[in-house]
């Protein structure tokens, strides 16, 4: 079965994890949760930092408020295409995906941590600037 092939439900199963980080990173990228600070920050653990395309370092404090101030409610989503998730070990899972935010594309990860029965955190992103 391939990376992205899933089973349903949260029955532990590697596919199952996958899955549910999928569907958190996904929920991140919508225009919905980028606009609603609270939203963006359950998202995130307390532990959160990222490598940004610009090659700043950014930590969890104020970055969910930061992106809802730069993220227009009615502007164009950010796209993504080849999406894929690995199970690392119990609970921790790898997503990798690109990314196309309106002439900006970059190559993504994100490592997202279980915290409780289907509910995951990103503690950590990093995105590359790529023209392919």
């Amino acid at each position: 079965m391939a990376a992205n092939d899933f089973r349903d439900g949260a029955d532990g199963s590697d596919d199952a994890q996958v899955a549910e980080a999928i569907a958190a990173e996904q929920e991140s990228l919508s225009l919905a949760c980028r606009v609603d600070p609270a939203r963006l920050r359950r998202l995130m653990a307390p532990d959160f930092h990222e490598f940004g395309a610009s090659g700043g370092e950014i930590e969890f404090e104020g970055t969910a408020e930061l992106v809802a101030a730069s993220t227009d409610p009615g502007g164009e989503p950010i796209r993504f295409h080849d999406m894929r998730g690995y199970r690392l070990a119990e609970g921790l899972v790898m997503v990798k995906y690109t990314s196309d935010n309106g002439v900006r594309r970059s190559n993504r990860t994100s490592l997202w941590r279980r915290v409780g029965r289907g509910h995951w955190q990103i503690f950590h992103h990093q995105g590359t600037p790529t023209q392919q």
